[in-house]
């Protein structure tokens, strides 16, 4: 049985491996501790910093899509 995997997760996942860039990477780039980066991604918490897509996007330079399909996945990929 594999492990349970949500949509924010897999989205930047697939980003990351675009640019070749590893997620704790991208942690310590934003400036977050690791476990609530961790946290956020993998949907343990809700409770995200009100910059915290601004700071992803800084840094991935993400295109628009890339950046709604980002924010969507958070938003509506929730499962509880």
């Amino acid at each position: 049985m594999g492990i349970a995997i949500n949509e924010l997760q897999l989205t930047l996942t697939n980003i990351l491996g675009k640019r070749g860039i590893k997620m704790s990477a991208l942690a310590e780039r934003a400036g977050y501790d690791s476990r609530l980066f961790e946290d956020i991604v993998t949907g343990k918490s809700r409770q995200v910093p009100v910059d915290f897509f601004i700071r992803v996007d800084r840094i991935l330079d993400l295109t628009e899509e890339e950046k709604d399909a980002l924010v969507r996945s958070w938003a509506f990929g929730a499962k509880q």
